[in-house]
């Protein structure tokens, strides 16, 4: 049994720039749980004139579980181009339809954990789902979400093309692991032989992301199925005042990415300012105005770390924003920053 509701929205926008945010709200009343399969009406109402006004909308993914009773919320986000030259001298409607499929009695009685898939093979980007806390396969429709970040069925993806030669893959989480957190604070900067001169008020990245790392392994020492690093992923960067530093990742359950993977995936010969894919920037907010609506529920992170520092000079780091590029900030923290975690994992564990 399918059933087919319609979301109508009129919106009415004052000037170039400005910005509408909606919860959209869905529940299940039936008896039966059941999963949305699909939110149409985005691409159809962004293609019609006048196309400086745009929709996005935030937290669907496709085949999402809806208990009986249980309310999913979406965010949409109606913006008007700050770039817009002129008025435009007709409305835009948006027709969202979304469709909500019965689960079936053969899904309903589905084992906890899916069958291994029996891959061998991965290209960079491809989605997994697992669950590190309870160090197993999960359904992609029981994964974490902005409307229920307590889920540890985790989405990946795949940052390495991996061949059958090889016995794990490697992937990147699609959200930050929560809190704030400096690339390297003054207390820790100093620890490591510095001093509050040096660092001053925006940081310095002489001794590498040292604080990072500690909110990674402290929000990932617990998790089970990865592999555990060793000396042999140890890596050394470049820093900003003309030496090196080595990240020591022996015994950690995660790492972070660097700098030269982001340019890997895009295909670029080096790290530099440049555009990434959707998947890279996943579950970020979408502007510093919208993360501080407290009564919005939007992942507040406006870019995550690499290990990587940005030379020349001592007071960045590369990230990767919000915005959907990669770019370099202050070491320090002012802006924010999250940690978005990398893990190796057996693909028979997959």
């Amino acid at each position: 049994m399918v059933n087919e509701h319609q979301i109508d929205l009129s919106v009415d926008m004052k000037k170039p720039g400005s910005m509408g945010v909606y919860e959209i709200s869905v529940e299940n009343t039936g008896k039966l749980d059941g999963y949305i399969t699909d939110i149409t009406g985005l691409d159809e109402a962004n293609a019609e004139d006048p196309t400086d006004i745009q929709f996005m909308l935030l937290n669907f993914k496709e085949n999402q579980k809806i208990r009986v009773g249980e309310v999913k919320k979406f965010v949409l986000i109606v913006s008007w181009s700050e770039e817009a030259t002129t008025i435009p001298d007709t409305s835009k409607n948006l027709t969202l339809d979304l469709t909500v499929t019965q689960y079936s009695e053969q899904q309903q009685d589905r084992p906890d954990i899916p069958e291994a898939s029996g891959k061998t093979e991965y290209a960079i980007g491809d989605e997994v789902y697992f669950d590190p806390v309870k160090g197993q396969r999960c359904y992609s429709d029981e994964a974490w979400g902005l409307d229920d970040k307590s889920r540890t069925c985790y989405k990946w993806n795949v940052i390495k093309a991996s061949d059958s030669s090889s016995d794990t893959v490697e992937l990147l989480l699609d959200h930050d692991l929560p809190g704030d957190t400096a690339w390297i604070s003054l207390e820790d900067y100093k620890a490591a032989g510095g001093t509050a001169e040096e660092y001053g008020e925006s940081g310095n990245n002489k001794y590498g992301p040292i604080t990072a790392l500690k909110h990674l392994k402290q929000a990932t020492d617990s998790w089970n199925g990865v592999v555990t690093l060793t000396s042999a992923d140890n890596v050394t960067r470049e820093n900003g005042s003309g030496g090196n530093y080595t990240i020591n990742y022996e015994g950690y359950k995660a790492r972070l990415i660097s700098g030269q993977e982001l340019a890997d995936i895009v295909g670029e010969p080096e790290i530099g300012f440049f555009d990434v894919p959707t998947w890279l920037y996943s579950n970020m907010a979408i502007s510093a105005d919208v993360s501080d609506m407290s009564d919005i529920d939007i992942y507040e992170h406006l870019v995550y770390w690499t290990d990587s520092a940005h030379p020349p000079g001592p007071r960045y780091a590369w990230s990767v924003s919000y915005g959907g590029f990669v770019d370099h900030n202050l070491v320090s923290g002012a802006y924010g920053g999250g940690v978005r975690p990398v893990v190796k994992i057996l693909k028979s564990n997959l």
